[in-house]
């Protein structure tokens, strides 16, 4: 079993005071209600059980570096359920020489050693497909290049020096590229959409040769699509789905709070991102009849205001955001590929630099005990507090149950595997929120509940506690920020009679202009209908203390539009970006729905309207 040293880490500072929470008395007209119902099985698309190789990931590959060992891959997968997600290994890293390219002859020449390279580590047990290949612009792109030889030799490389075994699932040509489009000449604009053609010819040389491993792309770093009035959308994004998108499997995206690259400081988890993976999927719809998947290949925080080097605090101010942004991928499993959070596990290219002292980078899950180093050589390494994600998530595990809250700044998801039901909530706001739990179905007496809690105060260490309590916990105080996962450890599983599936219907109909009085109409054709719920998800861009509350019917229904939206109020950014999701009973749906919405005042867009169904029928 994986422990911290209590003296060294402070992680179980405040136990007392977090566990006296869990069993306390709220008010329930205060409260955020979650209705959860064990017997109705809740799906997106086809999809019901967690898919944790989606999710539960390190940016790491299993063979790891010098310093990683095979008791650190065991201590991951074994203990953790954790997956290796992504890894800076492609072929132009394997080749760093440019064009011309070895050949396919050169290739089939070293195959044999190459192929059978991976499958000898020691830790290829634990060998997974579902990883990302990524590589640096500097490796992989040159401007006025053969992009035609450039994929053949991509082709190549995945084809001959890989097996069917060991053949990653995932192709990222390049990291974050379009922020260093100035690295290639002073044609920001001409470069960018050069980058789109080379990632374009590679995927066409997958697709023409059959080749299983998916190309992703373009792997955007700042994801800003609002600004200019949409300019940064229609200059990157939406470029780049035009010139390469065809050709590519997956759309790839890193959303961050804070500024990962360049842009605003933005926190970008909650309304902000969902604004920017429904642009993405309704542009997908428009052009090819559906969205492209998504892969979330980078996310979490950049903090600011930690001084250099390691600190308890600086290790765990991530932690927050790598949970907001989690929780609200997870509802879109069907639509996503894999989500790699920016966790990495041992940095030896950081800690030997001799500027950073054998400090560990930033996000490593491991750091150098100093009192260990010996003649410059690290012999021994210390956990740091990343590792919470992973005890959070430990274990968690099952087929979706139905669950709502009634604030939108509370994320709920309940899975139930046989006799255990885990009920996982996260907070975001940057205030306590008392919760009650309302089961739909009655439960057994004699359970047990495991509750795990994980919450960052501001500039401290992370807090996490793991306590059993006896009954049935339905009423729990988040802290600001927390995450909580209760897990019911009941006497028999609970019959499951009715079957709820999630459908995302999108319009047509996208970057409507707004102007005052003037209303906007959306369209949805093939709406699933019948007993259930809906939400209406609106997504604008406006300048700050402009309306955000239209006049909105539903096939001319009028509703109320919330005056709350997940996540924070957006007030430092230049300009309004996210989405609003308004509740909607599922009986003034029709196959055919319109939604209008007529603003009190001019400017800015509705940048997209989604309709989210949930409808139930029996098992």
């Amino acid at each position: 079993m994986f422990a911290f040293d209590r003296h060294e880490h402070r992680l179980t500072s405040g136990l007392a005071a977090i566990c006296s929470a869990v069993l306390a008395t709220v008010s329930s007209a205060e409260s955020v209600v979650v209705d959860i119902d064990l017997s109705a099985q809740r799906f997106l698309g086809d999809e019901s059980s967690l898919d944790r190789g989606k999710f539960i990931n390190v940016h790491s590959d299993y063979s790891g570096t010098e310093a990683f060992m095979p008791e650190d891959v065991t201590l991951l997968v074994d203990e953790y359920g954790v997956g290796f997600g992504r890894f800076f290994n492609s072929p132009f890293n394997y080749y760093r020489g440019g064009p011309p390219y070895p050949s396919t002859q050169t290739l089939e020449a070293l195959a044999p050693d190459r192929r059978w390279s991976k499958l000898s580590n020691t830790n290829a047990k634990y060998h997974t497909n579902k990883r990302v290949v990524t590589e640096h612009p500097r490796h992989a792109f040159t401007p006025g290049g053969d992009h035609e030889d450039a994929a053949r030799f991509a082709a190549d490389y995945f084809e001959l020096m890989y097996t069917d075994a060991n053949r990653p699932l995932y192709y990222e040509p390049m990291n974050e590229p379009f922020v260093h489009a100035g690295d290639f000449g002073d044609d920001q604009e001409a470069v960018r959409r050069e980058m789109s053609e080379f990632i374009a010819a590679i995927g066409r040389e997958f697709d023409r040769r059959g080749i299983e491993t998916q190309v992703l792309g373009y792997s955007s770093a700042w994801p800003s699509m609002e600004l200019w009035d949409f300019g940064h959308w229609n200059s990157r994004m939406k470029m780049f789905m035009d010139v390469a998108g065809e050709h590519v499997d997956g759309i790839s995206v890193h959303p961050y709070d804070g500024t990962n690259v360049t842009g605003q400081d933005n926190r970008r988890s909650g309304s902000n991102v969902e604004a920017i993976l429904d642009l993405i999927e309704t542009y997908g719809f428009i052009k090819w009849g559906e969205p492209k998947p998504l892969a979330i290949t980078e996310f979490g925080d950049i903090p600011k205001g930690f001084d250099k080097g390691y600190s308890p605090a600086s290790a765990s101010a991530h932690l927050n955001s790598l949970n907001h942004l989690t929780f609200g991928l997870m509802d879109r499993q069907d639509r996503i590929l894999i989500a790699v959070p920016f966790i990495t596990t041992k940095s030896p290219w950081f800690y030997k630099n001799p500027d950073n002292d054998f400090e560990p980078y930033g996000v490593d899950l491991w750091r150098p005990d100093k009192a260990t180093i010996k003649n410059g050589h690290v012999t021994s390494f210390l956990p740091t507090e990343k590792f919470r994600f992973y005890d959070l998530w430990k274990g968690v595990r099952g087929d979706r149950a139905v669950v709502s809250a009634s604030d939108p700044d509370l994320f709920a998801h309940v899975f139930m595997d046989g006799e255990r039901v885990f009920v996982c909530l996260n907070n975001l706001e940057s205030e306590p929120r008392d919760v009650e739990l309302i089961h739909a179905t009655e439960l057994s007496p004699g359970i047990t509940t495991n509750v795990r809690r994980l919450s960052v105060p501001v500039g401290k260490a992370a807090i996490y506690t793991d306590e059993d309590v006896d009954g049935v916990v339905t009423e729990v105080t988040l802290a600001p920020h927390e995450a909580v996962v209760l897990r019911y450890d009941l006497q028999a599983p609970v019959e499951r009679t009715t079957k709820a599936v999630s459908t995302p219907t999108y319009s047509r109909t996208y970057l409507q202009a707004i102007k005052a009085g003037e209303p906007i109409a959306f369209e949805f054709d093939r709406v699933p209908t019948g007993q259930g719920r809906a939400t209406l998800r609106m997504s604008l861009g406006r300048k700050p203390g402009m309306s955000k509350k239209p006049a909105l019917t539903v096939n001319g229904r009028p509703f109320t539009v919330p005056d709350d939206w997940p996540g924070y109020d957006q007030a430092n950014r230049s300009d309004f970006f996210g989405t609003i999701t308004i509740p909607l009973p599922a009986e003034v749906l029709e196959p055919t729905t319109t939604v209008s919405v007529t603003f009190p005042d001019d400017g800015g867009r509705v940048s997209t309207m989604v309709l989210v169904t949930e409808i139930e029928s029996p098992i």
